[in-house]
């Protein structure tokens, strides 16, 4: 299959995204894949905020976008939704908190069409526009932000991954394994991913495509959004404990062993050694990632790396409480 006779469809579930769905699809529509090569599936969960009505006047001049609904209102369900939608032999999933490069379309379509590659996509790279923002965005591009994720730190033409941030398949594939898990709200990548790779499928992130994405803009919503994927991972390593890693495992670790060191420092003052340790190392890494021309952004890591250390940690353990005692097989949603 070549990259001209590839008809592509381009996947966005989204909810409540009025602040960026149009300038996601700027991205999208500026793209140099051919027009009448491309569709963009838009399907929503259910949006209030105006999302809809600013896709419905981009659609008014663009007869390659739609949007459909998503009942379920989950990611996992709207993606098998625009599975069965598409037209595509080439699907691409693309986030709508996220602005793709002029070439992204083009260059997924080139790596997956000619390589043996099961599943292609950009390492994710995080924008943030504002003081607290753009300390986000330092503390999620940081290997003292969110551990040692290839699909996170690298840039190589080619790193071979367990999972990456968005994706380009072949349609039939997805369809061959049964598309996303509807049970995982978050994870559902995660999950996908692992059974390309058991079905013997290899996935790479790649430099040449290119997609930036954008964080959140308080704490709050920070903490809100990793919390959920704490929870949600321990629900993915229920099916496959297999899969676990170090860097999921660390923050639920430290969110325990400081508990506990600090009832034990009431008897036991030497234990407060270990706080002093975590805050030696919050701030080697506020050095080392320290940028001059942002320097309250990068003070503000201080607050940032542990939010983020926190937030995934206590997901994780109350997850891992709640995912043992329900008992939840892998057929509730």
């Amino acid at each position: 299959m070549s990259e001209k006779t590839s008809f592509v469809s381009i996947l966005i579930p989204c909810f409540n995204e009025s602040d960026y769905i149009e300038q996601t699809l700027n991205s999208l529509l500026d793209n140099s894949y051919p027009k009448n090569f491309y569709e963009i599936i838009i399907i929503d969960g259910g949006s209030t905020d105006g999302t809809k009505t600013i896709v419905g006047n981009i659609i008014k001049i663009n007869k390659n976008i739609k949007i459909i609904d998503n009942p379920k209102k989950i990611q996992s369900a709207g993606l098998n939704i625009g599975i069965k939608k598409s037209r595509g032999s080439i699907l691409i999933r693309a986030d709508a908190h996220a602005i793709y490069d002029k070439h992204f379309i083009r260059e997924s379509v080139k790596l997956l069409t000619s390589n043996s590659f099961q599943n292609v996509g950009p390492f994710q790279k995080s924008v943030g526009v504002g003081i607290l923002s753009q300390s986000i965005s330092m503390a999620m591009n940081s290997f003292f932000g969110l551990g040692n994720a290839k699909y996170r730190l690298s840039d190589n033409y080619i790193e071979k991954v367990k999972s990456v941030w968005l994706g380009a398949w072949f349609k039939e594939k997805l369809i061959e394994i049964n598309g996303f898990d509807e049970s995982l709200k978050i994870a559902e990548d995660f999950d996908l991913n692992y059974r390309l790779r058991i079905d013997g499928g290899e996935i790479v992130a790649s430099n040449k495509i290119k997609a930036t994405y954008i964080v959140r803009k308080s704490i709050k919503d920070l903490f809100v959004q990793f919390y959920k994927y704490g929870f949600w991972k321990t629900k993915f390593l229920l099916n496959y404990p297999k899969e676990i890693q170090i860097r999921w495992v660390a923050p639920p670790i430290l969110v325990i062993s400081l508990i506990c060191t600090v009832i034990m420092s009431f008897s036991y003052n030497h234990m407060l050694f270990f706080p002093l340790l975590y805050t030696a190392f919050l701030s080697i890494g506020v050095l080392i990632n320290f940028d001059i021309k942002k320097i309250l952004s990068s003070l503000l890591l201080i607050i940032i790396y542990p939010t983020l250390h926190f937030s995934w940690g206590i997901g994780f353990l109350i997850g891992l409480i709640y995912w043992n005692l329900v008992k939840t097989d892998k057929n509730i949603k």
